[in-house]
C-alpha cells in the first residue's frame, strides 16, 4: 500500500476505496499527541468549543426563562394577599428550578473554561443535559400543580396524596438526571485524552466531577424522599440547588504558577 500525508490526513492512492477524515484544524500538533495506527492524528476528531457554549447558554436561558410563565397572577376578584399564598407551590417550584439552573449552567461554564476541545461523545453527553434542563419547565409545572394543591394544614403535610408523591418523584428524577450528565460530561473531560487545557486542569476536572457525583447522589436520595415525604424532598431540592448556586465547587486548588497557567490556557480558548 503506498499513501501520502497531506495536512494531517492519509491519503490511499491505490485501487482501495478512499477515506476521508472531515474535521477542522485546533492548531499546531503538541508534543506527545497519540496517532492511531492508520496516521490519522488523534486531534483530527476533535473540535472547538465555540459551537458548544453558545448553543448550551441558548437553551439555559429559554429554559430558565420559561420557568417563570408558570407563575400566575391573582385576578381581581380575589384578595391579592390570599391569591398569593395560595400560588404558594408554583413559588417554590420556581426557585427550586431556578436554582438548579443556576447552578449547572455555572457548573459547564467552569467545565468549558478547562477544556481546549470537544469530541463527538462530549457533545453527546451535552445534548442529552440539555434535553432534562429544557424538560425542567415542564415538570416544575407539574410539581407545583398537585404539590398540596388543597388549602394547607400541619395533617396535609403529614398525610400526602399519591398525586403529590408521584409528582415530586417525577420532578426529583428530572433533577437527577440532569446532575447525572453534568458528572458524567466532567468525568468524559477529565479523562479524554487532549480535551482537558492542561494536565493541571485535567486533574480539576476530575475532582469537579468527583464532587459532582456526590451532589447527584444526594439528589437522587432526595428522589426516593419524595416518594414518601413529597414536601420535605422538596425543601432538599431547594438547598441543594442553592448550595451550589451560591457556593460554586473551587475547581483551582492549588496557587501560583499553576493558577496562573490554567487561568491563561482559558482565556486563550
Amino acid at each position: 500500500m503506498h499513501g501520502s500525508l497531506v495536512d494531517g490526513t492519509l491519503a490511499v492512492v491505490t485501487g482501495e476505496p478512499m477515506s476521508w477524515s472531515i474535521r477542522r484544524k485546533l492548531g499546531g500538533t503538541p508534543a506527545g499527541t497519540t496517532t492511531s495506527a492508520d496516521g490519522v492524528d488523534a486531534r483530527d476528531h476533535l473540535l472547538p468549543t465555540g459551537r458548544l457554549e453558545a448553543f448550551s447558554d441558548g437553551v439555559f436561558a429559554i429554559a430558565i426563562t420559561l420557568l417563570v410563565l408558570e407563575l400566575h397572577v391573582p385576578t381581581g376578584q380575589e384578595v391579592l394577599v390570599k391569591g398569593l399564598e395560595h400560588e404558594w407551590p408554583r413559588y417554590l417550584g420556581y426557585f427550586v428550578s431556578f436554582a438548579f439552573i443556576g447552578g449547572v449552567w455555572i457548573a459547564h461554564s467552569n467545565l468549558t473554561r478547562f477544556i481546549k476541545a470537544i469530541d463527538s461523545d462530549l457533545m453527546r453527553l451535552n445534548l442529552i443535559l440539555l434535553l432534562f434542563v429544557s424538560f425542567l419547565p415542564f415538570t416544575t409545572a407539574i410539581v407545583a400543580t398537585h404539590l398540596f394543591a388543597s388549602n394547607l394544614t400541619l395533617h396535609e403535610v403529614t398525610v400526602s396524596s399519591s398525586s403529590e408523591r408521584v409528582a415530586v418523584v417525577l420532578f426529583g428524577l428530572n433533577l437527577t438526571l440532569a446532575a447525572l450528565m453534568l458528572y458524567l460530561m466532567l468525568r468524559h473531560a477529565g479523562r479524554t485524552p487532549n480535551v482537558a487545557a492542561s494536565d493541571l486542569a485535567e486533574e480539576e476536572l476530575r475532582a469537579f466531577g468527583a464532587q459532582r457525583r456526590s451532589a447527584m447522589l444526594l439528589q437522587a436520595s432526595a428522589t426516593v424522599v419524595g416518594a414518601f415525604l413529597p414536601l420535605l424532598a422538596v425543601i432538599f431540592y431547594l438547598a441543594l440547588a442553592i448550595f451550589y448556586l451560591l457556593d460554586p465547587v473551587r475547581l483551582v486548588r492549588t496557587h501560583g504558577p499553576g493558577r496562573a497557567r490554567i487561568k491563561g490556557m482559558s482565556a486563550g480558548n
